[in-house]
């Protein structure tokens, strides 16, 4: 074989390497909107810092209130966070038409795209909780929040805390046909929600907790509510990802749950079921290359 025919076939291997290599990570760059439920509440920086880690992790944020106008175009966005941290009973006529209208949107989501999840103690008051410290336990776990949800096509992100402010966010959770938040939950530090690890919303950075290095937990210093679990009323079921107490519990005292199933719940992999978590961008990447150099190896094996 010429060295010029040899030169442009491996070429070709290496425009085939770049183009596994970029498939197998995608970017997650997503366009986001961050919908505050209402702009009088002392929890507004909480959430515009909320908002800011998603930046951080490379996304385009939009920041609204929802109590100040009637917004039409939830469908631009790839993702839609909605947050509550409002003590006020949030049912003013912009508020209930944007529930309705998010409702809708949502409602009219491919099965594919309609990812939903829902934290029932968005904040916390972690010290390490800055957007200066851009890996901090805090901050991982919302950036793969929004990094799941854009693997996976979009979807909405509910986030409250206890009962005293969960008013206007059930409302989007009555137009989609799930369960209300619920519930208060104590403070720091029985607080601290144990997360489950075979979930695609844990990552390796958490804090361990409850004297058990192998545990992970939220590091929720503050009083949380209770998200929805299991079988809802518009056929999603809802697997805890963060609770209170053991995996037997999970389901009654869920702070954080999503449509994304786990294999601890027995929700993903099954008939009928969503197939459990792929690896992560960087696992993925490597099987690319691991393809690639395959084919290297089949071409120029058994020559010297």
């Amino acid at each position: 074989m010429s060295i010029r025919v040899r030169a442009t076939r491996v070429a070709a291997r290496l425009v085939l390497a770049a183009g596994l290599v970029a498939w197998a990570t995608p970017s997650h760059a997503d366009s986001i909107l961050f919908a505050h439920v209402s702009d009088a509440t002392v929890y507004v920086p909480d959430g515009n810092q909320l908002a800011a880690m998603l930046t951080v992790g490379g996304h385009t944020v939009t920041t609204r209130y929802l109590n100040q106008a009637v917004y039409n175009d939830y469908a631009t966005f790839d993702q839609v966070w909605v947050y509550d941290l409002s003590a006020n009973a949030d049912l003013g006529g912009n508020q209930t038409a944007n529930y309705a209208n998010i409702g809708a949107w949502y409602n009219g989501l491919s099965d594919d795209d309609d990812n939903i999840i829902l934290d029932g103690r968005i904040i916390s008051s972690a010290p390490s909780w800055t957007t200066a410290n851009a890996m901090s336990p805090e901050n991982a776990w919302i950036q793969n929040y929004a990094t799941q949800l854009s693997t996976r096509g979009g979807g909405l992100l509910l986030g409250t805390d206890h009962d005293v402010f969960q008013s206007g966010i059930n409302q989007i959770n009555l137009a989609i046909g799930v369960t209300p938040f619920h519930g208060f939950f104590g403070s720091f530090p029985t607080s601290q929600a144990v997360v489950d690890t075979l979930s695609p919303l844990s990552i390796p950075t958490l804090d361990a907790c409850r004297a058990n290095a192998a545990t992970r937990c939220i590091n929720d210093n503050s009083t949380t509510g209770f998200a929805p679990t299991g079988l809802q009323a518009n056929g999603q079921t809802l697997t805890p990802v963060a609770y209170h107490g053991s995996a037997l519990n999970a389901w009654d005292q869920a702070a954080v749950s999503a449509s994304m199933g786990s294999p601890t719940f027995g929700t993903c992999g099954g008939p009928g079921q969503e197939p459990c978590p792929v690896p992560e961008p960087a696992s993925m990447t490597l099987l690319g290359l691991g393809v690639v150099a395959g084919l290297f190896r089949k071409r120029f094996s058994g020559r010297h």
